[in-house]
């Protein structure tokens, strides 16, 4: 078991991995109201004061390991549109984008805001609506994508965009105002819907070679921003000056 004993935090990546690997176990089984920090910790295979060397909170290490998570997710959405010979299009985003999400039980249930995995995390900090906006369809990417001939121009790109954040706070919301029975999961729903809006807002032919080179330049760009803010929680950890490791903390962690 690790104990620290230095005033200030030491990085520690491996240690950081194991702590993240156990807390995406445990939170996707238990959910985040029944996960407690100690479970982690004992998971993790470390002391309960090395754990909050790294997170301060139950909060602050969901909200780190959400961008782990979506990093991973991003990642796994540039392979699969790569291996598409029709990933030059947004639909094939769009559906490789929800196949992306329903493998990764965190980012399913951050999508779908289920409740029994999320709890208490979305009602004290908003996560859905940080999550929303975070992915919300940017005007210069459905401009890019027009241009190319991959979208409709006879729409204004503030209509499109504004149509696809619709559907995007639609499966974030839309599991409240259903019965359990009538869900559907992310991998079944997700060629549908990219078909809808291929046959509704997609335009014939267009430069599918352009378009691959505008989505992996956007996807790029959103991958290396949630590199930067897992570098920036690292440094914060390793510039921390703990309050202490005697491991008296809240219950509620």
């Amino acid at each position: 078991m690790d104990e620290p004993n230095a005033k200030r935090a030491v990085p520690n990546p491996a240690r950081q991995q194991r702590i993240l690997n156990a807390a995406s176990t445990l939170i996707a089984h238990y959910g985040y109201d029944k996960t407690t920090m100690a479970d982690i910790a004992q998971a993790a295979g470390v002391s309960k004061g090395a754990l909050y060397l790294h997170y301060a909170s139950k909060d602050a290490l969901f909200q780190g390991l959400l961008f782990h998570e979506m990093l991973r997710t991003t990642e796994d959405l540039l392979r699969r549109i790569d291996a598409d010979p029709e990933g030059g299009t947004f639909f094939s985003l769009y559906r490789h984008g929800l196949e992306a999400l329903a493998v990764n039980p965190l980012m399913r249930a951050l999508t779908t805001q289920d409740k029994r995995v999320m709890g208490d995390y979305v009602r004290s900090t908003g996560a859905s609506s940080h999550y929303a906006q975070g992915r919300a369809f940017s005007l210069d990417f459905v401009r890019q994508l027009q241009a190319a001939g991959l979208l409709r121009s006879d729409f204004a790109p503030e209509t499109i965009s504004y149509i696809l954040s619709l559907v995007r706070y639609g499966l974030i919301t839309v599991d409240d105002a259903l019965p359990p029975s009538a869900v559907r999961p992310l991998d079944e729903v997700g060629p549908a819907l990219a078909d809808m809006l291929q046959r509704g807002l997609g335009a014939e032919g267009g430069d599918r070679e352009q378009g691959r080179l505008i989505i992996a330049q956007w996807l790029n760009m959103a991958r290396r921003l949630m590199e930067s803010q897992i570098q920036t929680d690292t440094d914060a950890t390793s510039n921390a000056t703990p309050k202490g490791t005697n491991d008296e903390q809240s219950p509620d962690d």
